[in-house]
């Protein structure tokens, strides 16, 4: 029911409790006073008019005509008439409504009238030590424990591999009181970022004995490893020994703030190169090297002549990667990778390949590396033909960047103009300032080639906005010339 009709139905029942109480006879003979009418307001309890709060009559005013003593009256003077009181209003409350009130929110909460409401949230309640130990003995094997711990991974992998095979559960045995800690500590500082860090010990229980599926690795968010160890076991248990002692850099690697996407690994270089799937190249596929991954999986690491090599010389293999990423791809050769291309495929001419010398490739190929003259006397000139070639990449490097710079971006290279006809002023060909120039000192060309005039759209450059001399405009050769 709305307000308004709270408020009619209250007026009504105040009218008609009036006019029952002046329908009935006074007491003493007297007909009771008219009742002024009801006035109600909203908001306000209606009382008579002129009335005070307690619902009498105000007392007449200094110096107002009061009536005469009225006849019969008793002797004791004016008898005092009753005092009747009109029936108060009662006052609307607007329901409750349960839906719409404003529910507690969950945690406590601090009111202060000066400062908006900070919400705090609840503290986890603190892990007991010995209700820990208790999940641990009687369902430790099913992951009690680690869900007791707030760690349902943990759980999970314990439910299904029974506890690890049972190793995870006794190790779990003796270092329950720090993970107990560490569920404490994460829960009082409430940082999200606690409960994602990795730690020593859980990289160390994934990898025995689940280190040969690549549990480890998971943990560690090495996804590609992780897959690598699945199906290859542990890259035949090399992989899994060798993490043995990089454990610790694989951990803290994980924990970095501020991870390198484009930087490889060291420790996985190290794993692949030195693993059997070197022997495939699974290290030159890693670090980009496809050429080299190809020619490992064909030759079977080049006959294990490469693989063995890659095994003190893969830091070197990163460390050129890494440097290519941070100054730009480069065709570059390099010496090592020449000689191992020398021995035992130099017969074959792969070195010369290596170093774009094709002709010289294949007259090795046909030859027999010069009948293994050539081959021999390649030994001692190998570094003149790596900064050769190195010389040459260069060259042309530098000669498309100058043409580049330089070239007229009309021109169609192949399409011959002819005699191109030109507008001759005075014997001289006027140039658009802007057609082709430098650019001044001091300002960037978006353009290389072309000057920033208001000609061509890019606006002008203050104090050079005058036209250049005219030069002397140049014969064009026809065709037959």
């Amino acid at each position: 029911m709305s307000v308004c009709q709270y408020r009619t139905l209250a007026r009504m029942s105040t009218e008609k409790e009036t006019l029952q109480q002046r329908s009935q006879p006074v007491p003493g003979g007297q007909q009771a006073p008219p009742a002024p009418p009801a006035q109600i307001t909203s908001g306000f309890t209606p009382n008579p008019q002129g009335a005070n709060p307690n619902g009498h009559l105000p007392p007449p005013l200094h110096g107002a005509n009061l009536p005469s003593q009225p006849q019969n009256l008793p002797q004791g003077g004016y008898q005092q008439q009753p005092q009747y009181i009109y029936p108060q209003v009662p006052q609307y409350v607007l329901p409750q409504n349960p839906s719409l009130s404003q529910q507690p929110p969950t945690g406590y909460i601090r009111y202060n009238l000066n400062h908006p409401v900070m919400f705090c949230p609840t503290p986890a309640p603190k892990k007991s030590i010995l209700e820990a130990y208790l999940l641990l003995i009687v369902l430790g094997l099913f992951g009690g424990h680690h869900f007791y711990l707030r760690r349902p991974v943990w759980g999970i992998l314990y439910f299904f591999s029974f506890g690890l095979l049972g190793a995870g559960w006794l190790i779990d045995i003796f270092r329950l009181p720090v993970l107990v800690s560490r569920c404490n500590n994460d829960a009082s500082q409430q940082n999200p970022n606690l409960a994602r860090k990795k730690h020593l010990d859980d990289a160390y229980v994934l990898w025995f004995p689940g280190g040969f599926l690549g549990l480890h690795h998971f943990y560690l968010n090495n996804i590609g490893l992780g897959v690598l160890y699945l199906f290859t076991f542990g890259l035949f248990g090399v992989g899994w020994l060798i993490d043995a002692c990089l454990m610790p850099y694989h951990v803290k690697k994980a924990n970095s703030n501020i991870p390198d996407c484009s930087e490889k690994s060291a420790a996985a270089t190290c794993i692949l190169a030195v693993s059997p799937a070197g022997l495939l190249g699974a290290h030159h596929y890693y670090l980009n090297r496809i050429g080299f991954g190809l020619l490992y999986t064909f030759t079977f690491g080049i006959f294990g002549v490469g693989y063995i090599v890659d095994w003190c010389r893969f830091p070197i293999l990163l460390k050129r990667y890494n440097k290519s990423k941070e100054i730009g791809h480069t065709s570059h050769k390099h010496l090592d990778d020449a000689y191992l291309l020398w021995f035992p495929l130099g017969f074959l001419g792969f070195h010369h390949f290596y170093l774009n010398r094709p002709v010289w490739g294949l007259l090795y190929m046909f030859t027999f590396g010069l009948l293994g003259i050539g081959w021999l006397i390649d030994l001692c000139r190998m570094w003149k033909l790596v900064e050769n070639c190195n010389k040459e990449i260069d060259e042309r490097v530098h000669l498309t960047r100058n043409n580049r710079s330089v070239a007229n971006p009309n021109y169609i290279p192949g399409q011959y103009y002819g005699n191109m006809p030109t507008t001759t002023v005075g014997g001289h060909v006027p140039v658009s300032y802007g057609q082709f120039g430098p650019c001044p000192p001091g300002y960037s060309n978006p353009n290389p080639g072309i000057y920033l005039t208001q000609q061509n759209g890019y606006g002008s450059v203050p104090g050079m906005n005058e036209q250049p001399p005219p030069y002397e405009a140049a014969s064009i050769p026809t065709k037959g010339h």
